[in-house]
């Protein structure tokens, strides 16, 4: 949280730390939209306005409604492709089984003429990607790095890609929190940081409240607003990734959430803050003490109860379930409890499991981010928590073994509204 260019709160809840790069979610959409913006500044892009099948010339169409679509149209979720986030956004996943994403994108049929409303759309914001690609012959991490990262001073950072290397313009870009507030306070800046014009107040204006969402939500350039707190902007991702930009108040809240986290409401609880704020009162030892509590493990369970020999080195092979496993074994080693699990993808990963209901900290194949897992015992139900850490999933199993090689799993995760019961048996 930083007020008038001074950090007023930082904190971070056991076993994140704030120096770990974590997954925005869709508050990379935010950010494509900057980086269009830039493009456009640089003169890569003529205009917002220029009709998107330009830049796609080998994908020929005779569909008039097609032609109309602008870069603009993307940005403000108002292609009028039959796309929306109904049914956990079914145009993304079927965009990611095909072969030719931009083709997927470019056949939908039309729901809406171009501008006309807002559906939520995430190939919307992959083909932006391609189009930045296309026009500066460079991946969007790599023009973020050059015209928006470096200029910031940011750190490490990571974004996925596809088939062919072209990032995913609507998630998946990692980046510390201490950079997303820079993105903030950019944009509190009228686009300056440190006296330099990094994005021009210009494209900056253009984040308007121009598609009506539902009651006072609207969103506009890849940014979401409120018609009852007009200078407020916000970019907003799945599972507690939010930035809050309030310019009348000088007030920049950069939140990454897992999980379940709902930050939705942090911007009025600094609000209330400041309304109650009494110079003749002092409670900053009681804020660094409560930050410090936060990133403290909890120590009330230290003992690690013993697993049942008869379940360690075996494999089991699960039914279809929403993560995607495949199969999971438990192994003890010289350095404690494992679980190995292997993905429908033939995928494998291994990693150490706290079992004293305490973190153990490994990392993740793609960037080698960290990753958490944590297990306990009560009574016959295994609690296992296999957070993601940087990249959003909180996965909790709740295990129980069965007679005859069997075992049960219920897997939660909230950010997914994941909650099934998936079967097992021993190989």
């Amino acid at each position: 949280m930083i007020r008038n260019n001074h950090l007023v709160l930082d904190a971070s809840f056991y076993p994140f730390k704030s120096a770990y790069e974590h997954d925005l979610a869709s508050v990379t959409k935010s950010i494509t939209s900057l980086l269009i913006g830039i493009a456009i500044d640089h003169k890569f892009i003529s205009s917002e306005n220029e009709p998107i099948v330009k830049f796609f010339p080998e994908y020929k169409t005779s569909n008039d409604t097609l032609k109309t679509v602008r870069i603009k149209d993307l940005l403000n979720m108002s292609s009028g492709f039959q796309c929306s986030w109904d049914d956990g956004e079914k145009e993304l996943g079927a965009m990611r089984k095909t072969k030719d994403w931009v083709q997927y994108m470019l056949t939908l049929r039309f729901a809406d003429n171009p501008d006309a409303r807002f559906s939520y759309c995430s190939g919307n914001f992959y083909l932006l990607a391609e189009i930045l690609q296309r026009a500066t012959k460079m991946s969007c991490h790599e023009f973020a790095k050059k015209y928006l990262f470096k200029p910031l001073g940011f750190g490490a950072s990571y974004w996925l890609t596809n088939y062919k290397g072209v990032n995913h313009g609507w998630g998946d870009l990692h980046i510390s929190i201490y950079d997303f507030a820079k993105i903030g306070c950019l944009i509190l800046n009228d686009g300056k940081w440190n006296g330099k014009q990094v994005i021009s107040k210009q494209w900056l204006d253009k984040i308007q409240p121009l598609h009506k969402i539902q009651k006072t939500e609207f969103y506009g350039y890849g940014w979401w607003m409120d018609s009852e707190s007009p200078d407020l902007v916000q970019a907003i991702g799945r599972g507690g990734q939010r930035l809050f930009v309030y310019k009348s108040r000088n007030l920049v809240i950069a939140t990454d959430g897992g999980g379940g986290y709902d930050s939705g409401k942090l911007d009025d609880i600094a609000l209330e803050a400041i309304e109650k704020y009494n110079k003749n009162e002092n409670n900053y030892a009681l804020l660094q003490n409560a930050v410090k509590n936060a990133s403290l493990p909890d120590t009330s369970t230290a003992t690690a109860a013993a697993f049942p020999e008869s379940e360690l080195n075996q494999l089991f092979l699960l039914d279809n379930n929403e993560m995607g496993l495949r199969s999971m074994r438990f192994e003890k080693r010289k350095t404690g409890y494992y679980i190995i699990v292997r993905f429908t993808d033939n995928s494998t990963e291994e990693h150490p499991i706290g079992m004293n209901d305490q973190y153990k900290i490994s990392k993740e194949p793609a960037f080698g981010l960290p990753m958490a897992f944590k297990g306990k015992w009560a009574k016959d139900t295994l609690f296992i928590d296999y957070n993601r850490l940087c990249r959003i999933e909180d996965y909790k199993f709740s295990i129980v073994f069965k007679e005859h090689g069997a075992m049960e799993i219920k897997l939660t995760e909230a950010s997914k509204g994941i909650n099934q019961m998936i079967r097992a048996k021993k190989m």
